[in-house]
């Protein structure tokens, strides 16, 4: 029963608040349970009252449909089953918004002793709620000097008249913020921090999914009146659930966030999601453990929904089996039962070397090793590592295939290198470092892995099918940066869930000093290197780029730095210097740490990136970082990472990346809907050409796409703001960021970098144009084009060979130039747009045969290989009109304004298949231009109309660059005889 004396007790109020008196009719147990979820005690005074006896049936057993017998009394099974209530038990409701703000008869009582859950009897049912009564939402009672604290922060005034009606009037009147928890104590720690607050008894209870008996669907998702209440136009919502860990919850929670986001968002209101990395699980316990200005913190920095869900496919979800805090990992207790290792652990902590002994006994116990990396000079180094041998030093020795090696996942498929062949493979103990770039790698690259995608993934998944298995088989994968991904993929593919044994290494060492140049370009930061270097610095240069066209690339830096410093010795590593055995960096990466010491500046390109250890000390001064957003912002923080001695690192990084996935998407469903739907599309086309094909015998591998998608997501949110995505996490690793404030206009510098541009550039594509290729057959490049090795001469020969058989004309440095920049996609698509339209549905059908015959595709590869949906959007968006007869184009011409508004009303379609982002403000003349861009040719402004409003008249220019002879090639190949 309610407790009958009302006299106040005196009491030590906890947390900071100042003394206060607890009411008789909470008691002390209760009472202390609210403070410690730091709940102000005016707060508890008005909304919680302890309840034991039978007067507690009374609260949860008003409801019409509760069952009872013709006296009215409650059935004995409902009596039995809650038989434990009349023990005591908090019970809290607050105010009814739907009913003049007077208190809500429903609510929730928390017995002291509670029952267990029929369903799952390890746990117990915490919370009781009215039986049979639809849920609602916890609006509590709140006190004038929480009220004004809720004021302030949102600098709105409280009238007289506002006071009359009642807080949370004001709240919905005024259209204030609100934060939506769960649980009612978590909405008293919120408002006692100065936000108006909202309680959910659970994640899913902020809207109705109405369903019959059977479970079927019998309506809409709707939100639960009192939300929709509030769910006034502008308003702002930040949804603030449990930071929960394990997977299946989270998993949970994402769709009832994703659900409620959507709902609320369908009335005009701005829905934000908080995120902290911190242990503890509810925003009272984050409060009470780390104070209210963390919990600020959290909840002003809150993320927009995408931006929240691209976070969380960065997160480690499994609880952690093993948590360490120690500089190297050493020698890991892994269990013999453990199937697949998830190995967390910071940059330099010796991932690698941690795995020698596991490897080392799998050998002596006869057991196949295979280490899988994205790179070969990676996987040579890695291998040496663990002492075992590289593909290339055992393909001719089945002993040594039996023991097992390390391999590149681009020949992990029969016809390659290994002639791997998964079945093959019994029990395999599989490691995977850097497991991250790896899958991406695997998923995404243009090497040679695309060539056998389908295959080399249908090789993995048998693989990771044998390695979990039942027997001595397991699968470790380590990263700095891993993710539930890596864990996704090797369950997915191998289609067997099974409990991974995790370790988490926290340690994170010395932080360093990052110096950030927050200039627009790396001018200041490239005065202050060359500055550090005339000191007697010795620099361990890092950049993102390698090409000669790049101005901050390894090839033009390196030009720069040899005059401005002739007698110092600089090492350029890059992908072409380790493979060139004529170069002083050939083969260096596995022996770097030999190697570096000869050298007083280095200049290393992402061929240097994950696995790569650079320990001497005592030789680099300071590590510079160039990148313009060229590679995810992961592989900058590596990049930054190589050399592991604690020297100054100076840091110039663009404010957005270079590059996109797929359609740019940051959303999941947005990025896979573009993949699937131009999946269709294609295959509607395919079958208008009389290929008997079908989506459901079309194995599409759906595993590895969603992980394509996650990462893909998490790459595109990274681009966006590269910059700020990359110092936050640098400021998250624990390193001090310092920002150099220098405003120095260094134009002449500027100048001379443009011009060493333009010279190292130029000297290559001459370079390239003069090859002699008097000696090449298609054999023989070929041949080229699979050697491991090659020389700057054999490179410019490959180069200039491959654009002798791309455009049939005479290879000029103009050419090379054009076709560096992108020249040969636009010239296909307006050959095929217009004088080779015939040959697009044979072209693409060839595709479609391949694809038919292995009956399984790789979207992304699939799609952006088929160019009769790109021709076909610009022939609906009539381009060829547009382009023919030297016609003069005015911005208000009939069919040009037509082309405009079809192309404004599927502009979601038009970024998916064109990957052109359209405006509603853009105008006919603006959408036209994107369009031209895309087949190389742009409008010219010739001059204004003479009468009226004086439009401008544009004409198509550009088509006399040298196509019409390349197309008339094009022409005589499509049409020669097959």
């Amino acid at each position: 029963m309610i407790n009958s004396n009302y006299a106040l007790q005196p009491h030590e109020v906890m947390g900071g608040f100042e003394t206060t008196s607890r009411p008789s009719y909470i008691e002390a147990t209760h009472w202390h349970e609210w403070l410690a979820s730091a709940v102000d005690p005016e707060i508890i005074t008005l909304n919680v009252v302890s309840v034991s006896g039978t007067v507690a049936y009374d609260y949860l057993f008003y409801g019409q449909n509760v069952p009872r017998r013709n006296d009215g009394r409650l059935r004995d099974g409902v009596l039995k089953k809650y038989h434990h209530i009349e023990g005591l038990s908090w019970w809290c409701n607050g105010v009814d918004p739907l009913h003049d703000y007077s208190p809500m008869q429903w609510g929730c009582m928390k017995p002291d002793r509670p029952r267990r859950d029929p369903n799952k009897v390890d746990k117990v049912i915490k919370y009781e709620h009215p039986l049979r009564v639809p849920t609602r939402a916890f609006f509590l009672a709140v006190p004038d000097d929480i009220w004004e604290s809720v004021a302030a922060r949102y600098d709105k005034p409280i009238s007289d008249e506002d006071r009359a009606l009642g807080f949370w009037y004001w709240v919905w009147q005024y259209n204030i913020p609100v934060v939506i928890c769960e649980g009612a104590k978590k909405a008293g720690a919120l408002l006692t921090l100065g936000y108006a607050a909202i309680a959910l008894p659970g994640v899913n209870g902020g809207y109705r999914n109405p369903k019959d008996e059977l479970g079927h669907p019998t309506g809409e998702k709707h939100l639960i009146p009192d939300l929709q209440h509030f769910a006034t136009l502008g308003r702002k919502f930040t949804i603030c659930f449990d930071h929960d860990t394990k997977p299946e919850t989270i998993q949970r929670v994402n769709i009832a966030i994703a659900q409620t986001t959507k709902l609320l968002t369908k009335y005009g209101c701005q829905v934000l999601v908080t995120d902290w990395s911190y242990p503890e699980k509810g925003i009272d316990d984050l409060i009470v453990a780390r104070g209210s200005a963390v919990a600020v913190d959290v909840i002003s920095q809150a993320l927009t929904l995408e931006q929240w869900q691209v976070k969380g496919y960065s997160r480690l979800s499994y609880e952690a089996a093993l948590i360490l805090n120690q500089r190297y990992l050493g020698e890991l207790p892994i269990p013999k039962a453990a199937k697949l290792i998830l190995l967390k652990s910071p940059k330099g902590t010796g991932k690698t070397e941690s795995f020698a002994a596991i490897v080392a006994e799998a050998i002596a116990n006869g057991q196949p090793v295979l280490l899988l990396s994205h790179r070969v000079q990676l996987a040579q180094a890695i291998a040496d590592r663990l002492g075992i041998p590289y593909i290339t030093e055992v393909r001719n020795s089945e002993t040594g295939i039996l023991f097992g090696f390390a391999l590149c996942v681009d020949s992990l498929h029969p016809n390659g290198q290994a002639r791997f062949n998964a079945t093959n493979w019994k029990e395999p103990l599989v490691i995977i470092d850097e497991s991250e770039q790896v899958i991406w790698h695997l998923l995404s690259a243009n090497t040679e892995v695309k060539k056998h995608r389908v295959e080399v993934l249908n090789q993995l998944s048998q693989l990771f099918k044998n390695a979990l298995a039942p027997g001595r088989g397991r699968v470790i994968v380590a990263d700095a940066d891993l993710s539930d991904l890596s864990a996704e993929t090797v369950m997915g593919l191998a289609e067997t869930k099974v409990t991974p044994w995790v370790v988490v290494n926290t340690w994170k060492g010395q932080p360093w000093n990052i110096y950030h140049y927050k200039q627009t370009t790396p001018v200041n930061w490239l005065a202050a290197l060359e500055a550090d270097i005339k000191a007697g610095g010795k620099p361990f240069i890092a950049v993102d780029c390698q090409k000669a066209k790049s101005k901050w690339g390894t090839k033009v830096l390196e030009a720069r730095l040899k005059k401005q410093f002739p007698n110092l010795k600089i090492l350029r590593i890059d992908s072409e210097s380790i493979a060139d055995p004529e170069h002083a960096a050939y083969g260096c990466i596995e022996r770097l740490n030999k190697v570096l010491w000869d050298y007083d500046i280095v200049l290393a390109s992402p061929s240097i990136g994950t696995g790569v250890s650079i320990d001497i000390r005592g030789h680099f001064t300071s590590v510079w970082g160039c990148f313009q957003g060229v590679a995810p912002e992961n592989a900058t923080r590596q990049a930054l990472a190589r050399v592991r001695e604690d020297v100054p690192r100076h840091l110039w990084v663009a404010r957005h990346g270079l590059g996109k996935i797929g359609n740019g998407a940051m959303n999941l469903k947005s990025l896979l809907a573009s993949e699937h739907q131009c999946f269709k599309a294609n295959l509607r086309l395919l079958q208008d050409m009389s290929l008997v094909i079908s989506s459901d015998e079309i194995n599409i591998n759906r595993t590895a796409l969603n992980v394509w998608a996650k990462m893909a997501c998490r790459i595109n949110a990274g681009m966006i703001n590269f910059r700020q995505t990359v110092l936050e996490e640098l400021d998250n690793e624990g390193h001090n960021i310092i920002d150099v404030h220098d405003n120095k206009t260094l134009g002449t510098l500027k100048n001379e970098i443009t011009a060493q541009t333009h010279e190292t550039y130029d000297a290559e594509c001459q370079e390239i144009s003069a090859a002699d290729t008097s000696h090449m057959t298609p054999a023989k490049y070929e041949a080229l084009q699979q050697q491991r090795t090659k020389t700057q001469t054999e490179r410019y020969i490959e180069r200039k060979y491959k654009l002798q058989q791309r455009y049939g004309v005479e290879v000029t440095r103009e050419l090379v130039k054009k076709d560096d920049a992108g020249y040969y996609p636009q010239l296909r698509l307006c050959y095929f747009l217009t004088i080779g339209r015939e040959f697009v549905e044979s072209r693409d059908r060839k595709l479609g045969e391949k694809m038919l015959a292995s009956k399984s595709a790789w979207l992304p590869d699939f799609n952006g290989g088929q160019l009769g949906l790109v021709i076909h959007a610009l022939e609906m968006l009539n381009l060829p009109n547009f382009i023919a007869n030297d016609r003069e184009l005015r911005g208000t011409d009939d069919d040009l304004v037509q082309m405009a508004n079809n192309a404004l009303s599927v502009k979601w379609q038009i970024k998916t298949v064109l990957g052109i982002t359209l405006n509603d403000l853009d105008s006919p003349i603006v959408i036209l231009r994107r369009l031209l861009k895309k087949i190389g040719l742009k409008l010219k402004y010739l001059r204004r109309d003479g009468t009226g409003d004086r439009q401008r008249i544009y004409r198509v220019v550009g088509g006399d660059d040298g196509r019409d002879e390349i197309f008339q090639n094009w022409l005589s190949r499509d049409a020669a005889p097959a």
